[in-house]
């Protein structure tokens, strides 16, 4: 998202002139991450997508392992919900198994599956075009509810690593080995003395 945000920058001074530049500095932002995105993927062994958007029209990336599905959010100056689309709405629609809604109390629900989970990158843009704008202002990881109407959990990518790291930490540090030490004392029973008795007088 780094290398991202400053290929934009360049792209955008050095093909856009003004007054076009802020609009297209967004344009250029978003198809750098797009493909920012889709190379990390890569770069983790895993098999990023292009779908098509419904209708037809645009395309998004999603990456996917294990039943966990990752999506990009839209660049915005704030760390709120993206643009409500149809395939973030049903991409995130994985989550329902984080917050079960059960209105009839009477009637049995079948809970939704739970081996699926949507997370959203989440990447910000400094809302003061004066500050440099090579690099992104947040850059984090979030859980949507299923409706899109908040987060279950939004974390910056630098807390999620040093989390990862400190677990890694963990099972690598071997466990300090215990400590045996060995009784030498060897029991014995006392033996009683038997006083001579007294001579008589």
């Amino acid at each position: 998202m780094d290398t991202a945000f400053a290929e934009a920058v360049h792209l955008t001074g050095k093909y856009i002139a003004e007054p076009e530049r802020a609009s297209m500095l967004g344009q250029f932002r978003h198809a750098r991450c797009e493909a920012g995105f889709r190379s990390a993927a890569l770069s983790a062994g895993l098999s990023p997508q292009a779908l098509h958007t419904e209708p037809t029209g645009s395309r998004y990336s999603l990456i996917s392992n294990n039943g966990v599905y990752l999506i990009r959010g839209n660049v915005q100056t704030h760390c709120g919900l993206p643009r409500l689309t149809r395939f973030r709405r049903e991409l995130a629609n994985l989550n329902r198994w984080l917050n079960p809604l059960q209105i009839n109390w009477l009637q049995e629900v079948e809970p939704p599956p739970a081996d699926k989970l949507c997370g959203i990158i989440v990447v910000t843009a400094y809302r003061n075009r004066n500050i440099d704008q090579t690099g992104p202002a947040f850059l984090g990881l979030g859980i949507p509810y299923d409706d899109l109407s908040d987060w279950y959990i939004l974390k910056p990518i630098t807390a999620l690593l040093a989390e990862y790291h400190d677990m890694e930490t963990r099972q690598h540090t071997p466990k300090e080995a215990s400590i045996e030490v060995k009784d030498r004392a060897i029991p014995r029973l006392k033996t009683r003395q038997n006083k001579p008795p007294e001579a008589e007088e």
